[in-house]
């Protein structure tokens, strides 16, 4: 059995990473997490359920030489002393300490990138940091085949130093959505169709286009309303853009909840208009719950798993509003149509990214010897 480090930003829950340190922790392995962050929320669960929990905070600004300079000493000697034989990063602050540290210890270390190209469209990529991890990494583990592909052909990563393991999931940490809360979410939102949009209120997650797909229902005189479940920079923005279409009676910014399964039971549809995913953790939520997914073509991992009409539903990025109003208009009413559509996505996700059928890949990367 093994030492087994989780090294990573993490601050709130994170499903899949603990998923695989408790699948690790209940086979024998010694499993630690260790967090740049304070890990309020996360190092709790963990410290309950048996994994020891440890932060790192470095005061002062996130960013700078010195800043990880000061983490990478920290990271070395903390798995000297706990004599770790593998680290599983994740993140780029934790990878970047990661990269170099991998030189400096007897530690195998994976770096888990979660991520496709938000390095391209935020720019971070042209940054040292970002270069120098990729450049130094020994073993990536990437959550798509998009990904694989990607960092292959655009940032001309070394295909054998790519692995790639789909996210694992204990479906169990979830729970069940309330059935009471979920009557409470539809009566307070009556409506013949409720939409759902889960993500960060960010540019390249396009939350705007969730309001012009509401607008086209509306103007069909279709009994609509939206429930925009998340945080960011574009909520004023967004705000602004709802009281300006007259809109405050059929949408409603509801932030960030704990009980999004609660909300997705409530649902009819789960709009997703990202072009920014590299395995969307909403479109398994909506699996979880058999809540039928509008989602874009060839954005992370959706073309691996999701059957137009089959499934959910698969449309143009550059036409995601048009389509999206006319999947809906056409589709609201078949309930029959839209159940099964809803069934076979969770028979999907289960079959993909439980962990009971994703944990294997790591059992072999954990016994390796090299």
């Amino acid at each position: 059995m093994a030492n087994i480090l989780f090294y990573s930003p993490f601050n709130q829950r994170s499903r899949d990473t603990e998923s695989l340190m408790l699948a690790f922790h209940r086979v024998g392995h010694k499993v630690i997490s260790l967090s740049q962050q304070e890990g309020y929320v996360i190092n709790d669960f963990l410290n309950a359920n048996g994994i020891s929990a440890f932060s790192k905070i470095i005061p002062g600004k996130r960013s700078g030489l010195w800043y990880f300079l000061r983490h990478l000493i920290f990271f070395i000697r903390f798995c000297w002393n706990r004599q770790i034989d593998i680290v599983y990063s994740h993140l780029e602050p934790s990878n970047f300490v990661a990269a170099i540290a991998q030189y400096l210890i007897r530690a195998r270390v994976y770096l888990c990138r979660h991520h496709i190209d938000e390095g391209l469209l935020y720019q971070f990529d042209r940054s040292l940091y970002y270069k120098v991890t990729y450049l130094l990494a020994k073993k990536i583990i990437v959550v798509s085949k998009h990904a694989q592909k990607y960092m292959i052909e655009q940032e001309g990563i070394p295909a054998k130093k790519i692995i790639h393991i789909n996210l694992a999931y204990d479906f169990d940490l979830y729970g069940r959505p309330d059935i009471h809360k979920v009557n409470q979410i539809r009566k307070e939102f009556n409506s013949d169709v409720l939409l759902i949009s889960v993500c960060r209120l960010t540019a390249f997650k396009r939350p705007d286009l969730t309001i012009q797909v509401v607008r086209n229902l509306a103007k069909q005189d279709i009994d609509v309303k939206l429930i925009m479940l998340g945080i960011g920079e574009m909520h004023d923005q967004l705000k602004k853009e709802v009281i300006d279409l007259g809109l405050e009676k059929n949408i409603f910014m509801v932030g960030y909840v704990n009980n999004v399964l609660d909300y997705m039971a409530a649902a009819d549809f789960l709009i997703h208009p990202s072009l920014l995913d590299s395995s969307c953790v909403a479109v398994k939520e909506a699996g979880l719950v058999k809540l039928p997914a509008i989602v874009c073509q060839g954005i992370g991992d959706f073309n691996d798993y999701i059957v137009d009409k089959k499934n959910g539903f698969s449309v143009n990025p550059d036409t995601f509003v048009n389509d999206a109003s006319k999947i809906i208009l056409e589709n609201y009413l078949r309930k029959d149509f839209l159940q099964n559509i809803g069934q076979n996505l969770n028979q999907s996700i289960l079959d993909l990214f439980h962990i009971q059928n994703v944990v294997h890949q790591y059992d072999l990367l954990n016994t390796s010897s090299q």
